[in-house]
């Protein structure tokens, strides 16, 4: 109970740093996120899961960013579930971005920190202002030949 409520405290603080900067303050955004992301996640509540499949972001226009998440959800018992998303996000300075993965009426926000070509970072997702699941998560550019 004690992890779900650091996650969440450190969810609410990157969203309230995302929330002071405008889209269009300070120009260019400081990252370029735009491809094809390979995408990891675990679960850990309500019950574990792995997520794994490709974080496309297609579009940036300064600091915000859309693309769309394409994955496979295993859970505990071995059973498969496709997870499909649209992605809305910000850049929100060299080192950091915060996006919501939308899967059906419930979005998935993450908090992710940039290192080079990868990211990674927590997320939650909450119904009525309650966790209803939470897990980490890890995203990479493929590596050129």
């Amino acid at each position: 109970m004690r992890r779900l409520a650091r996650l969440g405290l450190l969810l609410a603080l990157g969203m309230a740093a995302g929330a002071c900067q405008s889209p269009t303050s300070g120009g260019a955004a400081p990252v370029m996120v735009v491809g094809q992301w390979g995408y990891a996640a675990t679960q850990t509540s309500p019950v574990p899961a792995t997520i794994s499949g490709t974080l496309t972001i297609s579009q940036q226009n300064g600091r915000d960013f859309q693309g769309s998440l394409d994955a496979t959800q295993t859970d505990g018992q071995g059973n498969l579930t496709h997870v499909s998303a649209v992605v809305s996000g910000q850049v929100l300075d060299a080192s950091a971005l915060e996006f919501t993965a939308f899967i059906g009426l419930a979005g998935r926000q993450h908090l992710g920190t940039i290192a080079g070509d990868s990211v990674h970072g927590a997320w939650v997702e909450q119904t009525s202002g309650a966790v209803t699941s939470s897990g980490s998560f890890a995203a990479a550019l493929p590596v050129g030949p």
